[in-house]
């Protein structure tokens, strides 16, 4: 089929706006599936995860592709919530137009916004649809308004329902109505894209555009983003559903509309028979074929018998070669060309955003979609021993599915980490690990890597000294500690003169030393910025060896330490946080007066609806920050963070901390 015949479309939107149930809807009429699924009695096509069923909610995208009308359609569902982000962008940046799906109920949220202006930061096309019109609030006059302040004046009706609220039964085609009173909106949007300069000029003399002629510049006008069209329907009793899909499969941006992706900075044009290149946009992890990876096909065509090149530069022949027919189903396929959303099986080490090549070809860079960074953390233990054995592959395949979920093993201090988008978002994937791998696992918020150091010099002794019958034990060490440079570390310095230790035990001295410096003094934290002066000792001819004066270097450092002022250092991190401008001022007091924080600078963004505020905050402050800004911002505001500095704690907060997780001077 032609690439222009092609039709990838994401839905996102706000939670319970409708999406599923439209994308449920749409995939019943293009013969995806043989009845229309639903949320509700959980039959959906694309909601076939337990998780999702549970929560009746879109939690991973799913791609629902079928053959209809001469055209091929590759509908992407999205998550709702914005802890599954990742999912919703990757969906994006996949495809050539963005329906944002619209409550007449709940109106243009904060999450739409966002999601609307990702897409515009991704070039890609947009369109509205406006959902719950029986809704006894609703007003489709009011939303169009508030659609256009919000989200500019290039949002212009092209359907019209009959009324709002339980009486709306029908929607009318502003395209087939020159009496619209929309119609000159509409015709200004499309015009404003176009390239043809004699149509132009005709039009700026005041010539109304032919039918024929709005429709020829429709695809291009939402493909530019100067028109983003304004569609209504109600998939729950299929009103508008149908008319819906013929306004897509007329003017929705096929992908040689516009230039959307780049490989080694020059536009890819999508030629069927242009050397084969795909980038991927989806992995996962099924019981009976393993690893799935889905990419989208931008030249060339990927032939079942075709071998890709994998991560480490090596051809693999593929598995499988399908289409994805929602949560479960996969056709097969011989081959997919340019344009298309295609999937194949068993090929290890391709993840998110890697470039698919043929095997023996050159994998050129190819500009993929800004991921949101993931924040909150969580210390995982496996509750059993058998799962110590089984967690890290099963967390490395959950890892290779959302590129928004991470683990790591913290050597500061010694555990497990796993760090998603949010509470919920680590929630499923604790279900997950469960379900699919039988690893259940025991959660905590993670122990701060403190550090320690002196703030000012002095001297520190220890003698070693042991008889218990033969061979004893005997060590003694004098030293000098000062502050050290910021970010030296730990310096020893030998300053032994006259023999008092002998030479081959000084390097003991230095190795107990550093054994204290990693296992912390106060606390179980590394001690840095230390200089430590080795000036004096004295030693056995029979009882000194190396143990011994292992240990006078180590109790020795640690008298020192005691002795210089001993402060923790605790992680400053810099936070950037986004807030509807309403809610600022709540934040801002919030940071500076709850959490020791400082608020570097604070400025409006977009339309003056959202404030942006950078600040440096102790982490110990905000480890479940993402629940109080959540509470405070009802939902809408959202953060991102990374370590600053390491700073001085103050001394009333050390004491805290040395009481909740200190230990006693000298202890082993």
């Amino acid at each position: 089929m032609e690439v222009s015949a092609i039709r990838n479309i994401a839905f996102v939107g706000h939670p319970s706006s409708g999406k599923t149930t439209l994308v449920d809807a749409l995939a019943h009429l293009v013969g995806a599936s043989d009845r229309k699924g639903s949320v509700a009695d959980k039959t959906s096509i694309c909601d076939t995860e337990p998780e999702e069923q549970e929560k009746q909610h879109t939690l991973q995208a799913k791609c629902v592709h079928a053959e209809h009308g001469g055209h091929v359609w590759n509908l992407l569902d999205t998550p709702g919530y914005p802890d599954f982000m990742g999912d919703t962008i990757s969906s994006m940046y996949a495809a050539d137009l963005v329906v944002g799906v619209v409550s007449a109920s709940s109106g243009v949220t904060f999450n739409l916004r966002t999601k609307i202006g990702t897409a515009v930061g991704l070039g890609r096309g947009r369109a509205l649809v406006v959902t719950h019109l029986d809704a006894e609030n609703a007003n489709f006059d009011e939303l169009v308004a508030e659609l256009r302040t919000r989200l500019g004046e290039a949002c212009v009706p092209v359907q019209i329902p009959d009324q709002s609220g339980p009486g709306f039964s029908s929607v009318a085609d502003v395209l087939a109505d020159e009496s619209s009173e929309w119609r000159q909106a509409l015709m200004d949007a499309v015009m404003d894209a176009c390239e043809d300069e004699g149509l132009m000029m005709r039009y700026l003399e005041g010539e109304p555009l032919e039918h024929e002629e709005l429709v020829r510049e429709l695809p291009r006008a939402i493909a530019a983003g100067s028109l983003v069209p304004v569609l209504a329907c109600d998939p729950e009793r299929d009103i508008g559903v149908a008319e819906t899909l013929a306004f897509l499969a007329s003017f929705a941006p096929c992908p040689v509309h516009g230039k959307r992706f780049e490989a080694a900075g020059e536009p890819v044009e999508p030629e069927p028979d242009g050397d084969f290149l795909g980038v991927v946009f989806a992995v996962r992890s099924d019981a009976h074929v393993g690893r799935i990876t889905a990419i989208r096909v931008l030249r060339g065509t990927l032939s079942s018998t075709d071998q890709v090149w994998n991560g480490e530069g090596k051809p693999e022949k593929l598995g499988g070669l399908f289409h994805l027919v929602g949560g479960k189903r996969r056709d097969n396929a011989d081959s997919a060309s340019s344009g298309d959303l295609i999937a194949f099986s068993k090929v290890e080490n391709i993840g998110h955003g890697d470039v698919v090549v043929l095997g023996g070809s050159e994998a050129p860079e190819v500009s993929g979609p800004p991921l949101p960074t993931p924040m909150v953390s969580l210390a995982v233990e496996p509750k059993s021993r058998s799962d110590e054995q089984k967690i890290g592959e099963s967390l490395a395949k959950l890892a290779a599915e959302d590129p928004t979920f991470r683990y790591d093993h913290v050597a500061d201090t010694r555990q497990l980490v796993m760090t998603g988008m949010s509470d919920l978002h680590l929630q499923v994937i604790e279900s997950r690990l469960k379900r699919r791998f039988g690893v259940e696992i025991e959660t905590s918020l993670p122990r701060i890597a403190y550090k320690e150091t002196v703030s000012k010099p002095s001297d520190g002794h220890h003698r070693h000294k042991k008889q218990s019958g033969g061979r004893g034990q005997f060590g003694e060490c004098y030293i000098r500690m000062k502050p050290g440079t910021k970010g030296s570390g730990f310096t020893f310095v030998d300053k032994i003169v006259g023999g008092s230790i002998p030479r081959n035990l000084i390097p003991a001295v230095e190795k107990g030393m550093r054994e204290i410096c990693a296992g912390g003094v106060l606390t179980e934290s590394v001690v840095v910025d230390v200089e430590v002066e080795l000036y004096d000792g004295k030693f056995h001819a029979v009882d000194s060896d190396e143990a011994s004066f292992k240990t006078a270097g180590g109790r020795s450092f640690k008298d020192a330490f005691a002795k210089g002022g001993p402060v923790l250092l605790e992680p400053i991190m810099a936070l950037e946080i986004h807030v509807p401008t309403d809610d600022a001022g709540t934040i801002f007091s919030d940071l500076t007066s709850q959490r020791r924080g400082h608020v570097v600078d604070q400025e409006s963004e977009g339309d003056g609806s959202v404030t942006r505020i950078r600040a440096h905050v102790p982490l110990s402050t905000v480890q479940t920050y993402h629940r109080d800004l959540k509470s405070q911002t009802a939902g809408e505001g959202f953060y991102t963070m990374e370590l600053q500095q390491y700073s001085p704690m103050p001394s009333n907060e050390q004491q805290k901390i040395l009481k909740e997780i200190g230990r006693t001077h000298g202890e082993e």
